[in-house]
């Protein structure tokens, strides 16, 4: 796993840096490829075009993180549907558990830097009323389920995410149990997969991406989305690692709400240009918050 994400912050770098570009560029102020999504995000542009690059850097860390846990995320539900595991607790908690476990997996000080924005992301909109993100409304977002991947995180690097579990109030005696959490939520996922892994460090063919044309208003995290290869990293790192009976696609698209979801019928997870915006829109929001995550990594 490490190998396959040993390219994203050069990526990340890159699109960021591709990205800044093409907001300064006139031309984009004036582009009207595209119609406007049904959830409109009009200042948005102008938002992203007025930071530095070191600034248009540090919010797209934020989104990255994010936008990779919501990926493993229905990347899990995938795997739940397609090879018909058994879930003995809750689908959500086990897929939960799957992202958190395979973002830790990579090992790196990266990757960790993701994991912990997807963390901080997750208890702002915990404790926010953001009615219009439909993935996390859907997904029964709360405290409580943010402390138990939380727990996760410690209980496999207690050196890497201690403070950020004490920032966010951990309580102690949670933090005692977290280590033999991480064990049996890992040892859980080899336990249901481990008949259908790959014995190959190529991928099996299985999943393909498609990137959607992107509504004018949503362009930036189209381009971002694309450039950094967030999607296909996800993508080749599941069909390398387990033999799918059946093509699965991976779609970024827009949807006219702020979502990403696995649909079992088209056998496709979707993560909308939305969902993107909306993080983009909620990291702009909380200076205070931003400002001390970054201060912190």
């Amino acid at each position: 796993m490490v190998e396959l994400f040993a390219l994203l912050p050069t990526l990340l770098y890159a699109a960021v840096a591709s990205l800044w570009l093409s907001l300064a560029a006139p031309s984009v102020a004036a582009n009207t490829h595209g119609t406007e999504s049904p959830q409109t995000f009009p200042t948005l542009a102008g938002q992203l075009a007025a930071l530095s690059p070191e600034q248009l850097e540090e919010l797209f860390v934020f989104v990255a993180g994010n936008t990779l846990f919501t990926l493993y995320h229905e990347s899990g539900h995938m795997l739940v549907s397609e090879l018909e595991l058994p879930v003995l607790a809750q689908e959500e908690d086990a897929v939960d558990n799957l992202a958190t476990v395979s973002m830790l997996g990579a090992d790196t000080d990266d990757m960790d830097l993701y994991l912990t924005q997807a963390m901080i992301g997750w208890f702002l909109i915990a404790e926010e009323d953001y009615d219009d993100l439909v993935f996390y409304d859907e997904h029964d977002l709360d405290q409580q389920r943010g402390y138990k991947m939380l727990c996760l995180m410690v209980g496999a690097d207690e050196d890497a995410f201690l403070d950020l579990a004490r920032d966010l109030e951990l309580p102690e005696e949670r933090i005692e149990s977290c280590a033999f959490d991480y064990e049996q939520a890992s040892a859980s996922w080899e336990i249901v997969t481990d008949p259908y892994l790959r014995d190959s460090d190529t991928p099996g063919g299985k999943i393909k991406v498609v990137h959607d044309p992107a509504t004018r208003d949503l362009e930036a995290m189209a381009v971002f989305l694309k450039e950094s290869g967030l999607v296909e990293m996800v993508a080749k790192e599941f069909d390398t690692f387990y033999e799918l009976p059946k093509t699965v696609t991976f779609r970024s698209t827009a949807c006219g709400e702020k979502n990403a979801f696995w649909d079992p019928q088209t056998r496709e997870v979707i993560l909308c240009h939305e969902l993107l915006a909306g993080l983009a829109e909620i990291y702009l929001s909380v200076p205070e918050e931003n400002e001390k995550a970054q201060s912190e990594d």
